[in-house]
């Protein structure tokens, strides 16, 4: 069962909320090196899926010096990670028989948002590379609008898939001897 009273949905989800706007608020003043625990994975998996290397630069980021781009502040997927964390927070505490593994899931579901930011903003780095390598240089706004598209699609598939799997009924097997 989600949390077992009303108190202890509302502790969670206020905890929750307070670790958002705590993540905000140092956001707010972080350095591309205190946010290096986003981005450094990120140029990891570019660098791996794209076959080039990269150096980090302090007080920068990561340069792509055969892409010509650097993965700054800008690039760390933030808001992706918080909304992230919200989204699968919320549809692990609705679903009936967590029982009392519901912190342990919501625990997990920070990992797992990690894990998606870290997958989805190399996914649209990649392809703003991509684009750029096709001749396509888009204007800021339209490289923001690609960047929205990307995480929406990320996160609404990511959603869906989770609580699909959430949704499956529990098989099994009874064995008698």
């Amino acid at each position: 069962m989600p949390p077992s009273s009303r108190k202890q949905l509302f502790v969670l989800a206020a905890t929750l909320l307070l670790g958002a706007l705590a993540l905000k608020w140092w956001y707010r003043t972080a350095t591309v090196d205190e946010l290096a625990f986003l981005l450094k994975p990120v140029a990891h998996v570019i660098g791996l899926c794209s076959g080039e290397t990269w150096n980090w630069i302090e007080g920068r980021g990561a340069y792509f010096p055969v892409a010509h781009i650097i993965i700054d502040r800008s690039c760390s997927g933030v808001n992706f990670l918080v909304i992230t964390t919200a989204a699968f927070a919320f549809l692990l505490l609705k679903q009936p028989g967590v029982g009392c593994s519901w912190p342990v899931l919501t625990l997990l579901s920070v990992v797992a948002a990690y894990v998606l930011s870290i997958l989805a903003n190399s996914g649209r780095i990649l392809s703003m590379v991509w684009l750029q390598r096709m001749g396509f240089h888009l204007a800021p706004t339209a490289h923001e609008v690609v960047g929205a598209v990307f995480f929406l699609a990320a996160l609404l598939l990511a959603c869906i898939a989770l609580d699909r799997f959430l949704q499956r009924p529990i098989t099994r097997t009874v064995t008698t001897s």
